[in-house]
């Protein structure tokens, strides 16, 4: 399995997805591996809790094209974010 690469912005949200994933759920997540970062997709995708749900849209909002089909290409179906958070709109840089 080939390394996934993400921006510096999206390591940052990817930690604070580990970080409410954890305390929602008790479950860590090794970020360090391919397949730590695809559980922890997988399993965020389908948690209830605002935190967990506000740090997993603002992961993918951070992620390209490219990144996007390579996480499906592993077996990662992405749910759609939200677009608003408990603190306002979620905006896509320009």
């Amino acid at each position: 399995m080939d390394t996934l690469i993400f921006s510096q912005s999206a390591i940052f949200r990817l930690q604070q997805l580990g970080s409410h994933y954890y305390h929602y759920s008790g479950v860590r997540h090794k970020l360090a591996t391919p397949e730590g970062i695809l559980d922890l997709l997988k399993a965020a995708a389908l948690a209830q809790d605002a935190n967990v749900r506000e740090s997993y849209d603002a992961f993918v909002m951070e992620l390209n094209k490219r990144q996007i089909e390579s996480l499906s290409e592993r077996g990662v179906t992405l749910r759609v974010p939200l677009h608003f958070s408990r603190n306002g709109a979620i905006r896509k840089a320009s």
